[in-house]
């Protein structure tokens, strides 16, 4: 097993390590035998391992976590195993060994990054929007964090695939989405909710600070330009509708959707809000602070 393995006594001094330990570090068996974690490590790799081996010794029984190592000025995740030695009911120190696991992290975090992104746009994809707005309603109901949402609808979006093209209604939505992120937060999230309609997520945020962001949206949104394949130019617009968080009003995805449908039902390129103050929806900033 391509692993580090090591014996320690209860005070955390090494008494055994295998050659892998010594290539890596340098060093003889000699050289470091009555050495501690302290000596090898850095404080944050050495104080994890120290209170692991503690633990270990107190309860009796076998634990595993992962450790950063720093080795060859690059952090790596090892998964580190460690069970107590015992003998005559007495525990005489640790016995160990650690399996570096940082390229199955890296692939884990890639799968998860691809489950949770739309492969078009770049931007979270629809399972990801429930998990988050999972947690943006926990944060209302119990810490009363307040929290909006945004869903941008891009109008006559089947006619543009249709004329132009599948390629240039990818552009579209790429270029859409491009704006989005230029005008919004590091903690905002943005999630293709179907195939022209995006959910932005805006945690922290008020009804009010949603709907003056809705509108830059919508007025950025109008002034970009596409071309088609012919050369002929054209515009796109993008619906709006406004919801906040609300204890007692349903949901709000539900509350955006049907400021959403008052947006496209008069004529597009429209913005509306779900009032929480009065229940309406409204075509402009007209509640209450």
């Amino acid at each position: 097993m391509d692993a580090y393995i090591f014996i320690k006594d209860n005070e955390g001094h090494y008494q055994y390590v295998n050659r892998k330990v010594l290539d890596t570090f340098g060093v003889t068996l000699d050289g470091i035998r009555g050495k501690t974690d302290w000596h090898l490590f850095s404080f944050r790799t050495a104080k994890m391992m120290r209170l692991n081996d503690k633990s270990v010794i107190d309860t009796r029984k076998p634990t595993q976590q992962k450790i950063p190592f720093s080795i060859d000025n690059s952090e790596l995740y090892h998964l580190t195993v460690t069970s107590p030695i015992i003998k005559n009911h007495q525990v005489l120190g640790v016995i160990g060994f650690a399996v570096d696991v940082s390229k199955d992290m890296a692939e884990r975090q890639v799968l998860l990054e691809e489950a949770n992104t739309d492969g078009l746009t770049g931007c979270f994809n629809r399972r990801y929007m429930h998990l988050a707005l999972e947690e943006e309603q926990n944060k209302h109901r119990e810490l009363g964090v307040p929290s909006s949402l945004l869903i941008i609808d891009v109008d006559r979006f089947k006619p543009i695939n249709d004329k132009y093209g599948h390629s240039i209604g990818d552009r579209v939505l790429v270029d859409v989405v491009a704006v989005i992120d230029q005008c919004t937060r590091e903690q905002d999230k943005l999630c293709r909710y179907g195939g022209d309609e995006f959910v932005l997520l805006l945690p922290g945020s008020n009804v009010h600070q949603a709907y003056a962001l809705a509108t830059r949206l919508s007025r950025k949104i109008d002034a970009l330009e596409f071309q088609s394949s012919s050369g002929k130019t054209f515009g796109v617009s993008c619906s709006i509708g406004v919801a906040t968080q609300a204890l007692d009003d349903g949901s709000i995805v539900e509350r955006a959707d049907k400021a959403l449908y008052m947006s496209k039902k008069g004529c597009s390129g429209r913005v509306h809000m779900y009032c929480p103050e009065t229940h309406v929806i409204q075509e402009c900033s007209q509640c209450g602070d």
